[in-house]
């Protein structure tokens, strides 16, 4: 089993040889499995879509497109460990918080993002997306009641 899992973020960008960004090294697998299931990936107060994922020799890859229309969380809280907001999705406008789940693990992160629905407090929620914010170190699941 390898002692180093590498990944790498390239913009969609055929014209430019889809150029990286960001590497990462990670000796659990687990953070980067999380970030192959999300939708959206932020970090210095950029949104990235994500277009595709591959398997490229060592390197696991995201391959993203830059998203102008969306914004990021500036007044929302920022953590020090795993963790995973669920907000209600709202198309245009804030998206409030309704659950905040701490985990130990990108494992345990991984059990809650790949699902499709989820019950919190008694309420089925439905996943409309998922991202990963770096900028406040937290996984993010945009959900609407069911």
């Amino acid at each position: 089993m390898k002692k180093s899992y590498k990944l790498e973020y390239r913009l969609n960008d055929e014209r430019n040889h889809y150029p990286a960004i960001y590497h990462y090294s990670f000796s659990d697998p687990y953070e980067i499995f999380c970030r192959r299931l999300c939708d959206f990936f932020i970090k210095e107060k950029k949104v990235y879509k994500r277009t595709s994922s591959s398997l490229e020799d060592e390197y696991y890859v995201i391959y993203v497109e830059e998203e102008t229309d969306e914004y990021v969380f500036e007044q929302a809280e920022s953590y020090t460990h795993v963790s995973l907001e669920v907000r209600k999705y709202n198309e245009y406008s804030v998206s409030p918080l309704i659950f905040t789940y701490n985990l130990y693990s990108h494992e345990e992160a991984l059990s809650l993002i790949g699902n499709d629905y989820l019950w919190i407090e008694e309420e089925e929620y439905e996943k409309i997306s998922a991202e990963i914010d770096e900028d406040r170190s937290t996984y993010v699941l945009y959900m609407v009641r069911t």
